[in-house]
């Protein structure tokens, strides 16, 4: 009690205490330890970093599913839209906050007291969206370990996990008679003869006859190999299962991938990401050229660009776009923050920013071509339109399109590897800064065991492993679509909302731009982000949130695969909503009881807050004002309007090292009202060289 008191006396009266040079030493020491552990090695590999981060299989997956749902070309307009009013200027807020605070996302928003509990929903946030997240890198992980045979098993019908269905687009006569070979004959009712007279002469010759083939749903063989032999998808929700050999093992192995990279920590990430952001482009690229030349892919294409004015009003796809772009760029997932903590405190992060959006927006739009045109292709062989067959491909679309792609290029084998190989490393790289998330808050939340971060990554990886399960089961795919919609989806939007919130209102734009100047030495871009986050941000956040709650309605699934169309039950929208509100619950929590310590503290200690304002209030603004920690984190930096935290903590070293009693300073004792100590008050008597600041006749 008396070192505290001694502590905040010392901080509110102009006296510094400067401890005895070998003290110094200890703390400069200390300081520059601090500054040297866990930065990036150059800005490079920071900017290659967050590419590697930002541009995922959200760009290659998630965006051409989404647009095929959401009209194609009528997806595009809504999307850049959302990317300059809401993605771009909220990607440059939590890049500043990391970097200026180099803290965590458990940790950076103690710029008001009441509103730490958004750092908290992003953790939880991030452990939610992660387990979601790891069952596409198993999807990408088996199509990549099967990519190493002569043929690929998804080229041609035949198997055991096929139907009578069963055709191989582009094929010539792809029609279920011309495919008897590959069915085994399951077609024909063969009483006499054999299929191979039945197939070289007359069926009545052979004592074969027709089945009605026209009853027969004809189904690709990738979403055959996609939906039969991968997920062993149920027909319902409720015919859930246990988890599946292939999905269980596929799982295990990723989440063991992930546990080896980020087990000593992210000081190499840098240097992979000279792998994992530049070569996905180079593959998109081959990839794009060759699916140009299908047929159909002009109808894929056109389908894509050209958007249809009439869907632009509806709030689903706005609702869409805002999902995708908080996805894609990892906004309220805490990993930007996380990442930008471990910058150079004056890093130019503002031009980095503006080169790691623009790669991230036209990357999905880059992929979309390759999708689409692949789309063109497998409705023009199915000989149905573009939009119905881009509809029903469901969230698997491009574990359908681009292995389709793949199966007619040649060396299918070779491109396939490099294909899923790419798939790997873009999901990887997303899933190294998500599972440190929940990792780097374990490690603020308990300081002792950070030099066990070993431990801890093991314990989480495995926890998450075992957590991941149910996506296994035949009935996962279900799991996987709420999840899609619940986590990946509302809840970024709504903690989006209370981030620029508590930023631009409560902390105050103005002041935060002082924050930024002091990195800078400019206020870079203030009118755009005076527009974007106290305006546009807020009201398109609140909207596209209030929209999706008044509008929430059963999920549904168009027929795919050989599939009927599927409406989920009632029940999995309740389930949906449970998973919503433990991802947003920390907000509400943490500022409740943060104003009720607050309203406690303040009646306890009558502190006198006007005549004219009731304690709730004043609680109430309390609350909402920085807590005594907040700033920069690194001593080297606390200057200007903080320049309290380095004398805090010069004073705090100081004391931990010293006797208190054989080094004392005069001081006036008053008793404390709680513990009946005495509290030691400076005497300004005592300070003589206000110039200098020093305390005299004092020995520290």
């Amino acid at each position: 009690m008396i070192e505290e008191s001694l502590v905040w006396t010392f901080r509110r009266s102009k006296a510094v205490v400067r401890p005895q040079n070998n003290n110094i030493s200890d703390t400069v020491n200390a300081d520059k330890e601090e500054e040297n552990n866990h930065q990036w090695d150059r800005p490079i590999e920071f900017v290659l970093s967050l590419i590697s981060n930002s541009v995922g299989l959200g760009n290659v997956w998630r965006f051409p599913y989404l647009a095929a749902q959401s009209g194609g070309g009528a997806f595009l307009i809504p999307y850049f839209t959302l990317y300059f009013l809401i993605g771009a200027p909220l990607y440059y807020l939590e890049l500043a906050l990391g970097q200026f605070t180099s803290r965590g996302p458990a940790s950076a928003f103690v710029l008001a007291k009441g509103w730490q509990g958004v750092g908290f929903a992003m953790i939880i946030n991030s452990i939610l969206g992660t387990l979601y997240y790891n069952v596409i890198i198993a999807w990408a992980l088996f199509y990549f370990v099967l990519s190493f045979r002569k043929r690929l098993l998804w080229a041609d019908c035949g198997h055991w996990w096929n139907s009578n269905g069963c055709f191989v687009p582009g094929s010539p006569g792809n029609t279920l008679g011309a495919n008897i070979t590959a069915l085994n004959c399951t077609l024909f009712n063969c009483t006499g003869g054999n299929c191979t007279t039945a197939l070289s002469s007359n069926f009545s010759d052979s004592g074969c006859q027709e089945n009605n083939t026209t009853s027969v749903k004809q189904v690709t063989v990738t979403e055959e190999f996609f939906y039969r032999l991968l997920l062993n998808k149920s027909s319902s929700f409720d015919d859930f299962g246990v988890p599946g050999t292939y999905m269980s093992v596929l799982l295990l192995a990723s989440w063991l991938l992930i546990c080896v990279c980020i087990i000593r920590g992210v000081q190499s990430s840098g240097k992979v990401a000279y792998f994992t952001a530049i070569f996905p482009y180079i593959v998109l690229l081959v990839l794009i050229i060759f699916t140009a030349t299908l047929d159909g892919a002009r109808e894929g294409i056109i389908f894509y660009i050209v958007p249809r004015w009439e869907l632009i009003g509806s709030f689903k796809i706005w609702q869409a776009a805002a999902s995708q772009v908080f996805f894609s760029l990892s906004i309220s997932f805490g990993s930007l923050i996380a990442y930008s903590a471990a910058n150079d405190f004056h890093n130019k992060f503002f031009q980095q920013m503006c080169i790691v959006v623009s790669c991230d927006c036209f990357t999905g739009v880059f992929a979309g071509f390759a999708v689409f045109a692949t789309i063109g292709f497998l409705a023009k062989s199915l000989n149905e339109p573009v939009e119905v067959y881009a509809t029903a491909s469901g969230p698997g679309l491009a574990f359908i399109t681009y292995p389709a792609a793949l199966a007619k290029m040649p060396a299918s084998p070779f491109f396939s590897i490099i294909f899923f190989l790419m798939l790997l490393a873009l999901g990887l790289g997303s899933q190294f800064a998500s599972t440190d998330v929940p990792v780097t808050a374990l490690m603020e939340f308990f300081p002792s065991y950070a030099k066990r971060r070993s431990v801890l990554v093991v314990i989480t990886c495995s926890v998450f492993y075992l957590a991941s399960l149910p996506f296994a089961c035949p009935g996962g795919i279900y799991l996987f679509e709420l999840f899609q919609e619940y986590t990946a989806n509302i809840s970024l939007v709504f903690i989006g909302f209370f981030e620029v919130v508590s930023i631009a209102y409560i902390y105050g734009f103005n002041r935060f731009m002082n924050d930024v100047e002091m990195m800078l030495g400019k206020r870079a871009a203030q009118y755009y982000l005076f527009v974007t986050w106290c305006i546009t941000a807020p009201i398109l956040t609140l909207v596209i949130t209030a929209t999706n709650l008044l509008n929430t309605a059963p999920l549904k699934l168009d027929a795919s695969g050989g599939f009927p169309p599927y409406e989920f039950p009632q029940w999995s929208t309740t389930l949906g909503w449970f998973i919503f509100v433990i991802c947003i619950i920390p907000i509400p929590l943490v500022f409740l009881i943060s104003y009720i310590q607050e309203y406690r503290r303040m009646a306890k200690e009558k502190t006198d807050y006007g005549p004219s304002k009731p304690l709730f209030l004043a609680a109430l603004e309390s609350n909402n004002l920085p807590a005594e920690s907040w700033g920069p984190r690194r001593r080297i930096h606390q200057t200007d309007a903080y320049a309290h935290l380095a004398t805090r903590t010069t004073q705090k070293n100081f004391i931990s090292q010293q006797q208190l009693p054989e080094y004392t300073p005069r001081v006036e004792e008053t008793t404390s009202i709680d513990t009946g100590i005495p509290n030691p008050t400076f005497n300004p008597d005592s300070t003589l060289n206000d110039d200098d600041n020093e305390l005299s006749n004092q020995q520290f």
